[in-house]
């Protein structure tokens, strides 16, 4: 006869034991909140998913599905202000308020120089883009980066600062670049140029400059295969027209791409669209000279078959309203709009994508109506800020 001693009866390891090529698929496809929480369950866990090739795996089956990261604040106050993580936009589903890094201790509501991979770089300087930190909202990991080499001083103040921050794939490395712009005796702008490398953990000097062009205010570097691109307004041989000052992160040289000649007459924003440099066209609030185009314009800058870029027109929609401003594109397929100005109906939603090969648009569940509105692509990675 068998008796009960009480005590349950102990499972073999090894019976629930898997490949640890199926753990590993399994973890990769898990959200960052739960493999953060698994990191404390087991040792072997905590070392497989701060596994370099692990992180790569889980960023690439992240990537595809982005969120949409918004920055915003009040435009007549400045107050109510925040960085917020929608997870689907057209829904408003998952949307959170983010905790910014040492946010109490901040002089002001910081910027955002680049979303990539997961990692967001903030600027959190009371001026002239002079401090950083490297965040990853998923892990909550921050670093507060070292300060930049070039700074101001009173007998070469600075003018401008512009920035941008991205991947450089060709050494594995993201990268900030920071371009300075110095008054210059002759009223044109003296630059000097530093690259902050994650990789190394420092700032460098680098002697690149760019000619026959001066940076436009007001956009940071977009991200576009392997180079950051800022809109620019073309000097000398490129007089008379605007051009894209493009940064490849790789080789660390500038090179200036001309604009199509429509972009003398309009706002210009720079984009991603598709994996391409593209460019967003649309009407001056107040032109000068009268010469104020009424119509947006979408342009792709695409690979020719003898390897040569040319701009291909996508879209030209006439009579377009001045209310509206392209802020940014999301999941590299739809641009994202902001209505500005007082809307024509109570529902009227304040931000909408549109598809430019299906012309269609799709409104956004964000009111941002009184708000100064950014938009960047997120997604959710293990990507260390060290």
């Amino acid at each position: 006869m068998n008796s009960c001693s009480g005590r349950r009866p102990r499972i073999m390891a090894s019976s629930l034991s898997l490949p640890k090529n199926t753990i590993t698929d399994i973890l990769s496809r898990l959200p960052v909140k739960s493999l953060t929480r698994f990191k404390s369950v087991s040792k072997n866990w905590a070392d497989l998913t701060s596994n370099p090739a692990f992180i790569a795996t889980h960023l690439r089956r992240s990537s595809p599905d982005p969120y949409l990261l918004i920055r915003r604040y009040h435009s007549q106050s400045g107050w109510d202000y925040g960085i917020w993580l929608i997870t689907d936009p057209t829904l408003n589903f998952g949307t959170q308020l983010l905790r910014i890094p040492l946010e109490d201790s901040l002089p002001r509501f910081p910027k955002i120089a680049g979303s990539v991979d997961g990692l967001v770089c903030l600027d959190i300087s009371p001026c002239y883009a002079s401090d950083f930190l490297m965040w990853n909202p998923g892990t909550k990991q921050f670093k507060h980066l070292p300060l930049p080499l070039i700074t101001s001083s009173r007998d070469n103040p600075i003018w401008m600062v512009f920035y941008g921050f991205g991947f450089d794939s060709f050494n594995n490395d993201y990268k900030l670049v920071r371009i300075v712009s110095f008054r210059g005796n002759d009223a044109s702008p003296f630059l000097r140029v530093e690259v902050y490398s994650w990789r190394e953990g420092v700032w460098k000097e680098i002697e690149e400059r760019f000619e026959l062009a001066m940076l436009c205010g007001g956009q940071d570097g977009v991200v576009v295969d392997g180079c950051l691109n800022w809109p620019a307004i073309g000097l000398q041989r490129f007089a008379d027209r605007k051009v894209v000052i493009s940064f490849d992160m790789g080789r660390e040289v500038f090179k200036t791409v001309p604009l199509p000649p429509v972009t003398r007459y309009g706002n210009v924003k720079v984009v991603s669209y598709m994996g391409l440099l593209a460019v967003a066209v649309y009407p001056l609030v107040f032109a000068a000279n009268g010469n104020n185009m009424n119509r947006f314009e979408f342009w792709v800058l695409s690979d020719c078959e003898d390897g040569t870029k040319r701009w291909t027109n996508l879209v030209v929609i006439e009579n377009f309203s001045k209310s509206l401003v392209p802020v940014g594109t999301w999941r590299d397929r739809e641009v994202v709009f902001k209505y500005m100005g007082v809307r024509d109906r109570e529902n009227q939603s304040s931000i909408f994508l549109f598809d430019p090969v299906e012309q269609s648009t799709r409104s956004l569940a964000i009111d941002c109506v009184d708000f100064c509105f950014e938009g960047y692509s997120y997604v959710e990675s293990l990507v260390p800020v060290n």
